[in-house]
């Protein structure tokens, strides 16, 4: 009586963990996105947060009904209302010096902010 394997069994075992690698790798790769998307989108209202910060403290500035105003992001973290060295979760780079925040009021009372982004790439996508 010989002890071991047979090819078949031991061919048999490697599709099955190769499956089980195929099932694990997707679902952690899906699982990385999904968290990037979330992160990137706190991150966007954490950027909306401090030009709130900077409306209250420049309320003479912003802008009468119908009107836009837009302000950098550069000179958020410059004046301290954004964290400095903001990296862009679904890119693992900075953001670009184009990106801003646009205010919009339609009255002259209530404000509406809408994030700018420098390039496409830098969008919160799923």
């Amino acid at each position: 009586m010989k002890n071991g394997f047979t090819l078949a069994e031991l061919l048999g075992v490697i599709v099955i963990l190769g499956i089980i690698a195929v099932i694990t790798t997707t679902t952690v790769g899906k699982s990385l996105r999904n968290s990037h998307y979330e992160t990137c989108l706190t991150q966007e209202k954490n950027i909306i947060e401090g030009v709130k910060a900077w409306a209250i403290d420049h309320a003479k500035d912003l802008p009468n009904a119908g009107e836009t105003i837009s302000i950098s992001l550069s000179e958020l973290q410059d004046n301290g209302y954004v964290e400095d060295e903001l990296k862009n979760p679904m890119t693992s780079e900075g953001y670009s010096a184009e990106t801003k925040v646009d205010i919009y009021s339609s009255n002259g009372t209530s404000y509406e902010y809408n994030v700018i982004y420098g390039s496409d790439n830098e969008k919160c996508l799923k």
